[in-house]
């Protein structure tokens, strides 16, 4: 394959909101991106993965644009986006069905009589089952795709979900990866339709007859590479691509998802012009274009869905399920980092721990004085200001016990070590003319010898203005640091080492609850209420902001971006 970095020649991809029935009468909302002809040029179906909407297939459906192909995306129904429905029904044969309805409206509307389909992780299986019902499916491409339901659900749970419902356990309506469905109608329906595991896949496969181009990821923690080469062994029609170095969230590596990118766009477009992938020149689409139309959908998407929490409440609520993650290595290495970007803490300093959360920061910097302790006459004073009482509550019985402790030792020692206050503030308002921070709250310019600003970025509707309040109450020569999880960050690896330690049933729970608390921070990202930065970007906010000599590192198993600078 020959990639051609060059913008299309072809102007502008048009992109334009459509609306069908499904063949069950409810509504599927999609998308048409197109370069061309909607006639005359081939036609690509792009499913959305688990949990996710159309719009996570934009960047994808503008490179297959940028070369020639017109591509219809969807919601599906009975899911989370724009389409009809109740999200807690969702079944992976209705995710089929759905498919098999974007066929029925490209072949109504634009004569359409084959097409090729493009899946993505547990939406693979889904598009396995309508290849192999509907012939117009001439071509399938599964990317990082799920072959063995019952494999997946038990790598991620640590549970066999599939053999206890077989067995008679009943869940009820559950959080399932940030969705709230009815998992007994799920199982029910993907044990009865055989979509349940590996030998109901590899039933579909013998059935379809288009071309099948899987790519598989090398360092996937929920889908067995092995597994996939078995599924597909001996199909004359089927070719298995492993992705070098890749996880299940393949975004999370942009070298990663651009080469996939590439390498579908080039099988896509090798298939509907009967020529070797190799043989493909690839086009890029315009970036300006392509961001205009990711804010047009991210703004869409924002004002159709309603989410049920408000912020205080979603917050409360994550931080009671975030405590387990103090017990994880990588992020035991993170706060390690943190704090010795920040440098040493000396007599007399004044830390700001902005967005304190349960105080698992503050924490370390008590460890972290005690451990090396050296009485002071002036000792530093630790703030910790966060949004919700709760937080505030786990964080001064956090550290306040871990004094405790350290009094039966060394009485003065621990007493005298540090100074911690705690206060509560929305940090959303900072820097605003209807700020509500009160009067208590309101510091001086230049109050705060360091300053870090853990993960808490992401979540602000309106960054710029409280990292221009944090510029103004640092010290000339202060320090902060920064972070945030990175765009489409991938904790499949750190959570699966954190559960194959834990054999308490209590732990294991604990474990369980925070990847579901984390998918719903994925999933309100995805509406476009949270925006994750990568360490360009967050360098680039700061120098904005007026600070100076930034400094990017990556850490927590690689999936954080986190920037030191100065002001």
């Amino acid at each position: 394959m020959i990639a051609d970095s060059s913008q299309v020649q072809m102007g502008q991809i048009r992109s334009e909101f459509v609306t069908f029935t499904n063949r069950a009468g409810l509504r599927l909302a999609a998308c048409v991106d197109y370069g061309g002809g909607l006639r005359t040029r081939p036609w690509v179906v792009v499913a959305p993965k688990y949990g996710e909407t159309k719009k996570n297939n934009l960047q994808l459906a503008y490179f297959l644009a940028a070369n020639g192909l017109n591509v219809l995306r969807f919601d599906h129904a009975n899911h989370v986006g724009e389409s009809a429905g109740d999200q807690t029904f969702f079944t992976l044969a209705g995710g089929a069905f759905d498919i098999l309805s974007c066929g029925d409206y490209l072949e109504r509307t634009y004569g359409v009589t084959t097409f090729t389909l493009v899946a993505n992780s547990l939406s693979a299986r889904t598009a396995i089952r309508a290849a192999a019902e509907d012939a117009r499916i001439v071509h399938l491409v599964c990317l990082v795709g799920v072959v063995n339901l019952q494999y997946t659900l038990n790598q991620v749970y640590c549970e066999d979900l599939v053999g206890g419902y077989q067995a008679g356990r009943r869940w009820g309506i559950t959080d399932i990866l940030g969705v709230e469905i009815d998992f007994d109608g799920f199982l029910s329906s993907a044990v009865k339709d055989g979509m349940h595991d590996l030998s109901g896949t590899r039933a579909d496969l013998l059935r379809v007859q288009a071309r099948m181009t899987f790519f598989p990821a090398e360092r996937d923690a929920w889908v067995s590479l092995d597994e996939v080469r078995q599924v597909l062994q001996g199909l004359p029609n089927a070719n298995c691509f492993p992705l070098p170095g890749a996880m299940h969230e393949l975004r999370e590596n942009p070298q990663v998802a651009q080469q996939a990118f590439n390498d579908i766009v080039a099988h896509c477009t090798a298939h509907a012009l009967k020529v070797a992938p190799e043989k493909v020149q690839l086009q890029s689409p315009d970036k300006k274009n392509l961001l205009q139309q990711n804010r047009a959908e991210r703004d869409r998407l924002r004002e159709s869905v309603k989410l049920p929490d408000n912020e205080r409440d979603f917050w409360a609520s994550y931080l009671d399920k975030y405590r387990t993650v103090q017990n994880i290595e990588d992020y035991q290495n993170y706060l390690s980092l943190a704090g010795r970007l920040l440098g040493e803490i000396k007599p007399g300093e004044i830390l700001l721990d902005a967005g304190c959360g349960n105080g698992l920061f503050g924490l370390w910097v008590l460890r972290t004085l005690l451990d090396h302790a050296r009485l002071m006459e002036n000792p530093p004073v630790y703030i910790g200001l966060d949004l919700t009482v709760e937080g505030l509550r786990d964080a001064m019985d956090l550290q306040f016990s871990f004094i405790f402790e350290r009094t039966r030792t060394s009485p003065r020692l621990a007493q005298d070590q540090l100074g911690l206050l705690f206060g509560q503030v929305d940090l959303d308002t900072w820097g605003m003319p209807n700020s509500q921070v009160g009067d208590q709250l309101a510091f001086a310019d230049q109050t705060f010898d360091k300053i870090c600003f853990s993960l808490v970025l992401s979540y602000l509707s309106r960054p710029e203005c409280v990292l221009a309040e944090l510029y103004r109450v640092l010290r000339q020569g202060g320090r902060i640091v920064v972070s945030s999880m990175k765009p489409f960050c991938d904790m499949s690896e750190i959570y699966r080492d954190y559960m194959a330690q834990q054999v308490n049933p209590t732990e294991l729970e604990a474990g369980r609850n925070l990847l579901r608390a984390a998918s719903k921070i994925r999933l309100k990202e995805e509406h476009g209420f949270y925006t994750f930065y990568s360490g360009e970007e967050l360098a680039g906010l700061l120098t904005a902001a007026g600070f100076r000599h930034c400094l990017v590192q990556q850490s927590f198993g690689g999936q954080a971006a986190i920037v030191v600078a100065e002001k």
